[in-house]
């Protein structure tokens, strides 16, 4: 088992990779577009065909330059993702193994079980591709963004419509403003580094959970122990897997015949929603049915810190963006 505490700072390592590739693309688009916009207004009031040559000419420079920023950072992350998961595997294990321990058996070490060691490269190599998937998009995305600005920055002042230092001056704040976002097939957009957060927590935790469940059928052990934490999920506020805080900190019957513990399957383990689903902080292992460390939280404290979470995390994200915007306008001064 790997507590919420556990869950939630391991993936720093992963966020500051990102957070340090976003910066980096941003610094890219914006130095590429002050080497055309910066060199001043006669130079920005060329013939449309002639501008529009030269823009993709650079837009061809910025694919090539932000590729080989990728190639760098992938490097980095899959070796983050791959020591962050391994060690993931090694703690879950030893909460698990003790109370195994306990009862008399003798569990084998992770490093030395072949068949929990491959679930644990299936789920490292599921995790990094997720990764590379979503950065393959990122350096298109990156030129396009840089392509429609320019275009954006020569019809406004051809036009007219402001003047030449407005037109620098909003396309950079443009681009600052909007950064690098990663686009899911629902239409719903997380900046680079809440879905690198996302991806490494998802695929630690389920990777750790897979292993549990996996110890748990070879010593044939059938009590299960989901952990808590303040400020868990609500959902819709119902008894289904999508509410964290109705399931969180009991035990459970993996099997569903123990009568003395509700089934396992009450908390969704499995789907998107549920236990060690997309960006769940909740973990499970082995229960002995009488030793709950885990606290029972009332339901409206959890809700309002839960709440509260929820404003922190977004101010975390303003004051993050808001450092990234300023070294962005460092880089075009």
């Amino acid at each position: 088992m790997l507590t919420p505490e556990y869950l939630y700072r391991i993936t720093e390592g992963a966020e500051d990779i990102a957070s340090q590739l976003h910066k980096n693309i941003l610094d890219k688009i914006i130095a590429r577009m002050m080497a055309r916009i910066g060199r001043g207004e006669d130079y920005l009031l060329t013939a449309t065909d002639k501008w529009q040559i030269e823009v993709l000419q650079e837009a061809g420079y910025l694919l090539e330059d932000i590729q080989k920023e990728l190639s760098d950072k992938t490097k980095k992350q899959v070796q983050e993702i791959k020591e962050a998961m391994e060690e993931a595997g090694v703690t879950a294990l030893q909460w698990d193994d003790k109370i195994y321990q306990a009862a008399g058996l003798s569990p084998v070490p992770l490093l030395q079980s072949p068949a929990l060691m491959r679930i644990m490269q299936r789920n490292y190599e599921a995790t990094a591709g997720e990764w590379r998937n979503f950065t393959k998009t990122t350096a298109n995305e990156a030129q396009r963004l840089f392509i429609n600005q320019m275009d954006s920055a020569y019809n406004m002042v051809v036009s007219g419509a402001v003047s030449y230092t407005e037109a620098v001056r909003d396309v950079i704040n443009d681009v600052s403003e909007v950064g690098m976002k990663v686009s899911y097939p629902s239409g719903y957009k997380l900046s680079i580094e809440s879905a690198t957060m996302m991806i490494v927590r998802t695929g630690i935790s389920q990777a750790a959970a897979e292993v549990s469940l996996e110890r748990m059928k070879e010593m044939d052990w059938d009590i299960i122990l989901v952990s808590s934490h303040l400020g868990a999920r609500v959902g819709d506020g119902g008894q289904n897997p999508g509410n964290h805080s109705w399931w969180q900190g009991k035990f459970y019957s993996r099997s569903g015949k123990d009568k003395r513990f509700p089934p396992f399957s009450e908390t969704g383990y499995g789907t998107v929603t549920g236990l060690c689903g997309a960006n769940c902080r909740h973990s499970f292992g082995t229960g002995d049915g009488e030793n709950n460390p885990f606290e029972q939280y009332d339901s409206e404290e959890n809700r309002k810190a839960y709440e509260k979470q929820q404003r922190q995390r977004a101010l975390e994200r303003r004051v993050r963006d808001t450092k990234r915007k300023i070294q962005n306008m460092q880089t075009a001064i």
